[in-house]
């Protein structure tokens, strides 16, 4: 209360919004509602007439609070509450917010209370994304992932394309392929956490992200997290919880952040889900709507291996769990250089994205289509063919680089019209279909 008010007459001026700002937060710490109204005439007395120009740094007032928060080295759950109100109160922007909380925990511990663990922090670290080489760290995941994947690069290669481009994937697959031992043999060679959830119908929202919890020593409601904070979520059968369970699990994976009771939790700058469908079974499930299919990056699916491949896994787990030998090859700070890396320096031709355009206008008019992939899913493709670069060591797209990826990418977020349905068209060939007939871009305009 005494940063806002020493920040509110930084200036010599309270104004009607200072007062309503002083007011909220008053409310929020449970200060009297009279005593904080004489403070307001007090000091209203005191200033001088005409008020000058205002000169509010929300930055500034935050970064204050900050310090306050962190001068007993712990940050508690009903701190984190209150620095969120404060954020609201005066307006500071989400990033700027994020930045401040994330460099506040860095040099914080975690009180009793409070069950923050060190991998929901964001991996924002100190490594130049022009420092590193993208292509063998990238290498080096995909054969460390086949020590227990066997005989499925190509579907290794997508998910780590996906996790390079920072967005989930969805499997579609039946029981016993190995989704499970692929999400935790990648948590493994990134060095970083993995936790699964089966979803079932009575699956509760907050038994995803979690919920306040009333704590008697402190007298106090302090957030216990759910399974969400992590780095690596395998949501199992995703299509048997609810559609207000699912919304939930979709809305952090969009937001990248959970509101509770007025307080926001980000997650860790590596957030992947891995969502899983089983096809064969569908008594008891809800599907997904297709606005929530567009939040997905990629639809896959693993298949069964081939013979050779089997016999080589029977071999592999006659003599244990193949997970127990896998060892990191990269460390969580490298894998989010390795992201930015990704997102800042593999750039898109003119060319290659007039290709990518009229491959998904292509499809918006399709006779057999009531529905199109959305820009969404044409900023998708973009992404997963900036990572597909970067796997093989460019930092520019080409045309390959989008062909390669538009089926898996675009054919789960179109619809088809009940004539082509009848006639057991699938969107899959119509990608393919669509593919082969727009012209590829054979002179290179070179990248901005």
């Amino acid at each position: 209360m005494r940063l806002l008010i020493a920040e509110a007459l930084r200036d010599r001026r309270l104004d009607a919004d200072d007062k309503e700002k002083i007011r909220a937060l008053a409310g929020a710490l449970n200060v009297g509602r009279e005593e904080i109204e004489g403070q307001i005439r007090e000091l209203t007395k005191s200033l001088p007439e005409p008020p000058s120009v205002r000169q509010f740094d929300p930055r500034a007032v935050f970064s204050a609070a900050c310090d306050t928060a962190s001068a007993d080295g712990v940050l508690t759950t009903e701190e984190e509450r209150l620095l969120f109100v404060f954020k609201e109160i005066i307006g500071l922007a989400d990033d700027d917010y994020q930045k401040q909380i994330r460099e506040l925990a860095d040099r914080c511990r975690t009180s009793a209370g409070n069950d923050r663990v060190r991998e929901t922090i964001d991996a924002e670290v100190v490594i130049d994304p022009a420092s590193i080489k993208p292509a063998e760290i990238a290498e080096a995941l995909i054969r460390n992932i086949e020590q227990v994947i066997i005989g499925k690069r190509s579907l290794i290669q997508l998910i780590v394309t996906a996790a390079l481009a920072n967005a989930h994937v969805l499997l579609e697959d039946v029981p016993g392929t190995g989704k499970t031992m692929l999400a935790r043999s990648l948590a493994a060679s990134i060095d970083c956490t993995c936790k699964r959830v089966q979803f079932t119908p009575d699956l509760l929202p907050m038994d995803i992200t979690g919920t306040m919890i009333f704590n008697p020593p402190s007298g106090n409601f302090v957030f216990k997290r759910g399974p969400i904070f992590t780095n690596i979520l395998l949501a199992d059968e995703i299509n048997r919880a609810t559609p207000r369970t699912q919304s939930s699990l979709l809305e952090v994976m969009e937001e990248r952040q959970v509101s509770i009771d007025g307080a926001g939790y980000p997650m860790s700058r590596i957030f992947f889900v891995i969502a899983t469908q089983n096809p064969i079974e569908q008594h008891g499930t809800y599907p997904l709507p297709e606005a929530q299919l567009d939040r997905f990056l990629m639809k896959l699916s693993m298949g069964y291996p081939d013979r050779d491949a089997e016999r080589r896994m029977l071999e592999l787990h006659a003599q244990g769990s193949p997970l127990a030998d896998i060892r990191p090859v990269t460390r969580m700070a490298e894998f989010a250089a390795l992201q930015t890396f990704v997102r800042t320096r593999v750039k898109t031709s003119g060319e290659v994205m007039n290709y990518l355009l009229d491959l998904t206008r292509s499809l918006r008019e399709h006779a057999d289509l009531t529905l199109g992939p959305s820009p969404r899913a044409s900023i998708a493709l973009m992404r997963a063919a900036s990572a597909r670069a970067c796997l093989d060591g460019r930092d520019f797209v080409i045309p390959d680089d989008v062909k390669a990826l538009t089926g898996c990418v675009l054919a789960h977020r179109i619809v088809l019209r009940p004539q082509a349905l009848i006639r057991k068209v699938r969107s899959d060939e119509i990608v393919e279909a669509v593919v082969k007939k727009i012209p590829v871009p054979v002179s290179r305009e070179e990248p901005r």
